[in-house]
């Protein structure tokens, strides 16, 4: 695979903080899974070759993140980790559970990741459930996000959709402004501008199952399609950049990172319609992901090498929760060196452990001294 070193390289230097020298028809899943405010330094080892951990997402390096949960809000559950990511899109408004887990991020300086799931909550608030909620009977609960989710945004992107990322970025922005002003008081030691402040956002999870192509393939092999057909893709790209829009007005710095749907069966078609200079990584949704194979699901063709080489971009997977958001633990396949080193090959630097459990952290601090470096900063 083609290796885009000076590209990433220029990037890190360029925008990053702290890296210069002073600072859904997925016929079968995985089964072996189980299932920062500052990107910084790059990690490095000293001229006696001690591994030495830099905190903070970098881009150079296998990075490790953990979902935001309620029932772990101290920092010491997350303290080592590289990224926190939260679930945004059920509400309308910025509210606590997102500025608690930007404390935290701050406090043991791990960048916040934001999985801006806003269309298909949205929906779920119209009643739509998960295209791949199951009923007693192994039949596809309807109406789901993939027989009306596209009728949902054509009535409610721009005031309903849209608004809400607004609300999100702006709340952000605005408690950063109320909480780590620059210059005053006490407030210097975590002083933050907003303009610089790093987050990476997660794009719309399983977009493509809004599209024409998206709708024609579930019909084609689960018989239910998007009741008033599928969103042509050139309108879909639209609405991303939109969104990206929106975010940046208030977070300028934020990397965004556009989602992979492995099923979609023609992959080069669907990324052809986005303007991916727009775009700094790729990203899994929905867990599940196959830490073992070239493959990312088990049951889909799609590899992961093969989204690295076609868009350029490193790839950011997710493990431990399945259907419908339920969290299955810790994926243990996900903390094997092996795994691990071969996937870092393949393009991926980091897995978000969204069910993590007490002992991740350390068990990440036992293994980073084995990885093998990102191909995006090698030459």
């Amino acid at each position: 695979m083609r290796r885009y070193g000076l590209f990433f390289v220029t990037l890190c230097l360029a925008v990053f903080w702290g890296c210069n020298s002073e600072s859904p028809s997925s016929p079968s899943e995985d089964p072996t899974s189980s299932d920062s405010v500052e990107i910084s330094s790059v990690s490095a080892e000293s001229s006696s070759s001690v591994y030495v951990y830099v905190p903070g997402f970098d881009p150079c390096r296998f990075n490790f993140g953990a979902g935001w949960q309620a029932s772990h809000e101290d920092s010491s559950f997350y303290a080592g980790l590289d990224y926190i990511s939260v679930w945004l899109g059920d509400n309308d408004f910025f509210n606590s559970f997102e500025s608690r887990m930007f404390d935290v991020a701050t406090k043991v300086q791990a960048t916040p990741m934001i999985y801006a799931y806003v269309i298909a909550e949205f929906g779920k608030d119209q009643g739509l459930v998960d295209c791949d909620i199951l009923d007693e009977n192994k039949q596809y609960v309807t109406p789901n996000l993939c027989t009306d989710g596209a009728n949902i945004i054509r009535t409610y992107f721009q005031d309903s959709i849209l608004y809400r990322y607004q609300q999100y970025a702006k709340g952000f922005r605005e408690y950063i402004e109320s909480n780590y002003p620059v210059g005053t008081g006490i407030a210097e030691l975590h002083a933050i501008d907003p303009d610089t402040a790093q987050f990476i956002w997660l794009i719309e999870p399983d977009f493509y199952q809004y599209s024409v192509a998206g709708s024609d393939q579930k019909l084609k092999y689960d018989g239910i399609a998007q009741n008033g057909g599928g969103i042509p893709e050139a309108t879909l790209a639209a609405m991303f950049n939109m969104i990206v829009d929106t975010i940046k007005t208030y977070l300028p710095a934020s990397k965004i990172a556009i989602d992979i749907s492995p099923w979609a069966e023609d992959q080069k078609a669907w990324y052809a319609n986005f303007d991916l200079s727009r775009v700094d990584f790729a990203s899994t949704s929905g867990g599940r992901t196959a830490a073992t194979l070239e493959k990312i699901r088990a049951g889909n063709k799609t590899t992961w090498a093969e989204i690295a080489e076609l868009l350029g971009k490193p790839i950011l997977a997710d493990a431990g929760y399945d259907a419908g958001g339920a969290g299955t633990g810790y994926s243990a396949i996900w903390g094997v060196v092996e795994n691990l080193n071969a996937r870092i090959a393949n393009g991926v630097i980091g897995v978000t452990q969204m069910d993590a459990d007490e002992l991740y952290a350390a068990r990440v601090d036992s293994i980073r001294s084995q990885l093998n470096p990102t191909i995006w900063c090698n030459e």
